[in-house]
């Protein structure tokens, strides 16, 4: 009866975030000026494209763990590791055929072939299949990113980001109740296998949310000739400086995946967990340890909102990195000294508002570059076949799936303080080597790449 009660004002606490969360999104969405018209029917296609994702993630290793314990990093491994190949692969095809549409759909119809077999039978092979339909899903936001800005904004970077950062946020919020009330339902069973088929309709709901998606994006128009459009982004050439840029900045994202995905999720759950059965107060933190995520997402929304209406106001990527990373380098300096549970939940704002900053200026940088036209034999030039976008989003794929190995090692540290410790303050030196690897880039940018001063007060004008 209790935990029914908690679920119930779960579900609650979750659609007045979820509320709160929607109004500022359609406060920003229709304030927007200089957008070209059919922006908002898209929005809306990539809310939608997302609650599967932001669902069906969380719970695929909830669904393992009651499959087989041993094995759970299994989907999650393949979740990140479908993205390595996925990611290239659609941006090569996509500007091979000129057309980023016709990917969005097959993502779509590959997600409700995948999710078809958990709704009918719950094994360590069926939640496999529909880990790799996730992981090609979460694998579109490249695509998104770059349509986005190709049909819509066309050269304003951050503008397209600070866009499309509010979709994959607005569904992990509209998700939260639906997960909830299944959640109370999935408990109140009175075996495992019950449990495990009401999650199930989880994956159910994900197959008609897609459907959804496949007939608004059936409204959507785009104008091939725009698929891969450059415009004046900055080219990327074959020389020595230049090639070691963008490897250096790819690392950089890497490394921001690999800290979010060893610091949030389910380790935070984990530690809040470990933090308050230390204190003998494991009841009373439970009341708190499942809004962790949603606290995350809320400042990761924040930070992204601070980086877009103030941080660029100072025209400069250096200082807007440089504040997220102080602001991950107090958050693991608390965590690794502080044995408070809810100390650890209080702080974790600092985490999610971190990362909106660090992502999404990285991400936005990655849109404004592009590789330089292949020369034929004839002396024409060629569009190439893949972008930065790809590669970058394949790297950060690279980055998710290694951190679920290191998480893996993470879950045993928490038995022992003294080796949580030494993990958090190895995540601190990561985090240091981040800010160094962005000042090579920041500093080979300005050298030879950006001719220009880089303008990032282009989402400035969506006031």
């Amino acid at each position: 009866m209790n935990n029914i009660n908690q679920n119930t004002l779960e579900i609650i606490i979750n659609l007045i975030i979820f509320v709160i969360v929607f109004s500022m999104s359609l406060f920003f969405i229709f304030r927007l000026k200089n957008v070209t018209k059919g922006y908002k029917i898209f929005f809306v296609s990539y809310v939608l494209f997302w609650i599967p994702l932001k669902m069906l993630r969380e719970y695929t290793s909830v669904v393992q763990n009651n499959i087989d314990s041993s094995i759970v990093w299994l989907p999650l491994m393949v979740y990140g590791l479908i993205g390595v190949f996925i990611r290239p692969f659609v941006d090569y095809l996509s500007l091979s055929l000129k057309n980023r549409k016709i990917i969005l759909y097959g993502a779509v119809v590959a997600g409700i072939i995948s999710f078809i077999p958990m709704t009918i039978t719950q094994n360590t092979v069926t939640n496999t299949i529909q880990s790799i339909g996730v992981g090609v899903g979460a694998s579109m936001i490249g695509t998104y990113e770059l349509m986005f800005k190709e049909q819509y904004t066309r050269n304003r970077s951050f503008l397209t980001v600070s866009i499309m950062a509010f979709p994959p946020l607005l569904a992990d919020f509209i998700g939260a109740p639906i997960q909830s009330i299944i959640k109370v339902s999935a408990i109140s069973s009175a075996n495992n296998n019950s449990y495990l088929f009401y999650l199930s309709i989880m994956w159910m709901l994900a197959i008609v949310v897609f459907i959804g998606v496949f007939v608004i994006l059936y409204t959507v128009k785009e104008d091939r000739n725009l698929v891969g459009f450059l415009g004046n982004n900055n080219k990327i050439e074959k020389t020595k400086s230049q090639m070691t840029f963008f490897v250096i900045l790819c690392l950089v994202g890497f490394l921001i995946a690999f800290i979010k995905f060893s610091n949030s999720g389910s380790i935070a759950t984990l530690t809040i967990e470990h933090l308050a059965a230390n204190q003998g107060i494991s009841n009373q933190i439970s009341s708190i340890q499942g809004y962790i995520a949603s606290l995350f997402s809320l400042f990761q929304l924040l930070g992204t909102i601070c980086l877009s209406w103030f941080l660029i106001k100072k025209n400069n990527k250096m200082l807007a990195f440089t504040v997220g990373i102080i602001l991950w380098i107090v958050f693991e300096l608390v965590i690794s000294f502080n044995t408070n549970p809810y100390v650890y939940f209080g702080v974790s704002a600092l985490n999610g508002f971190a990362y909106g900053i660090l992502y999404n200026l990285v991400l936005a940088y990655v849109l404004t570059l592009s590789f330089d036209n292949k020369k034929l034999k004839n002396g024409k030039y060629e569009l190439r076949k893949i972008s930065p976008m790809g590669i970058y989003q394949s790297i950060l794929a690279i980055g998710i799936a290694s951190s679920s190995f290191f998480t893996s090692y993470l879950k045993q540290a928490l038995k022992t303080d003294n080796n949580y410790m030494v993990v958090n303050l190895s995540i601190l030196a990561f985090i240091v080597a981040l800010e160094i690897m962005y000042f090579v880039v920041y500093v080979l940018d300005k050298k030879t790449i950006s001719k220009n001063k880089f303008v990032i007060k282009d989402a400035v004008s969506s006031k």
